[in-house]
């Protein structure tokens, strides 16, 4: 696995990541963004073998993914939590266009108010930029959304907008979970959308010159950006059982910039209210 990775153009410095990881070191909890980290320990760090149930979970079967248009290659796997890097998934004038097709339509970016079932600005949480391609917005955004769908085989019907994000230098996103509190009142507009969000893919669209990683500070896994690579993580099951070692973040963007693809995936069909 090390091979891959260092072949790929990573840095030595993962391996101390990947080392930590398969230690099952336990880190502090970090401030969160839907879920807080309290709801996390009144929960317990449940797995799918702790309590019985099976979390949705990439299966690999080959070290390398023929989709057709192209090879994609595995440079790291972990099944619990549930994690997957994935090498040659965008090339590199793809993730150029995204970038580009995006700038026009940037806007501050935003959090659910779990109590209130609003979008709001946080800047103390999340300080990145973005826009939303809906689904086949454009022949580049259909090829990329059905290259995913077949990769993860997940109906397109059951992911969210395409959402790129943009990270400038000091930019970032603290550690919290992709998926929302079905205790909390004002997640249950978002959760009538598609139901629980199931799994979250992000694609790195460029190379950072320092900072921005993608960190999980519950399993000490830290992911350098790679561009055109993509990280894949799954948190619920079809009870909705959620995981929450995949708690996650942005790290700050120490020099240079930061732009993302992020596709989130839901349970059922996804359906965009306009109230």
């Amino acid at each position: 696995m090390m091979d891959a990775l260092l072949k790929a153009g990573y840095r030595p410095e993962i391996e101390r990541a990947v080392q930590q990881c398969l230690a099952s070191q336990d880190l502090a909890d970090h401030e969160t963004g839907a879920v807080t980290a309290e709801a996390a320990a009144e929960h317990g760090s449940a797995t799918a073998v702790e309590d019985g149930k099976r979390f949705r979970l990439f299966e690999l079967s080959a070290n390398c993914i023929d989709l057709n248009d192209r090879q994609v290659e595995v440079l790291l796997a972990m099944r619990q939590p549930n994690v997957v890097l994935f090498g040659n998934l965008l090339c590199d004038w793809e993730c150029d266009a995204l970038i580009e097709s995006s700038r026009p339509k940037l806007t501050p970016s935003r959090v659910v108010n779990a109590d209130k079932g609003t979008y709001e600005l946080k800047r103390d949480v999340r300080t990145s930029s973005g826009a939303f391609f809906q689904r086949g917005e454009t022949p580049l955004v259909a090829a990329i959304e059905s290259r995913l769908s077949r990769l993860l085989g997940v109906a397109e019907s059951r992911g969210e907008p395409l959402q790129i994000l943009h990270y400038p230098p000091g930019a970032e996103y603290r550690p919290h979970y992709d998926f929302f509190d079905p205790a909390r009142p004002g997640n249950q507009r978002v959760l009538s959308m598609g139901g629980q969000r199931v799994g979250t893919l992000i694609i790195y669209l460029n190379d950072v010159k320092a900072g921005g990683s993608t960190v999980f500070p519950k399993i000490g896994l830290d992911i350098l950006p790679k561009k055109g690579c993509g990280l894949f993580f799954s948190y619920a099951d079809d009870a909705g059982g959620l995981d929450y070692q995949t708690l996650h973040g942005g790290s700050p963007v120490v020099a240079g910039e930061k732009w993302i693809a992020t596709k989130w995936l839901r349970l059922g069909d996804y359906l965009a209210r306009s109230d």
